[in-house]
């Protein structure tokens, strides 16, 4: 029993921490996992360049739809011509019908919108 438990001492000596592979295998595992963060990082590069051209689309949409609604409120045109339904201006719109309205107030009459 003597020898088993010098033997174990001696095992106990010479033992000094991890070896070189173990230290080389977990520097590598590191590089690898900063290569792969860096690699996660940077490859939304290509996204971000379709993002920002949806984007000018986007914002091109809308500025045609604006200028479409500014056309449909400032001017005169045809919203169905086969049943003879035109666009006004609202301004010329609201011209046309305060008349009737004021008219509608100094006699009591409610508007439809209070009825």
């Amino acid at each position: 029993m003597t020898q088993h438990h010098h033997d174990h001492d001696a095992v106990a000596r010479t033992y000094r921490g991890p070896g070189f592979l173990t230290i080389l295998s977990v520097l590598v595992l590191l590089l690898a996992a900063l290569a792969g963060a860096f690699w996660i990082s940077h490859s939304g590069s290509a996204t971000d360049r379709e993002d920002q051209e949806r984007a000018a689309v986007r914002t091109k949409n809308l500025a045609d739809l604006r200028a479409a609604d500014q056309t449909a409120l400032t001017t005169y045109g045809w919203n169905d011509k086969a049943k003879g339904i035109v666009r006004i201006p609202v301004t010329r719109a609201m011209e046309l019908v305060l008349p009737e309205l004021n008219a509608r107030a100094a006699k009591g009459v409610p508007s439809q919108n209070q009825q």
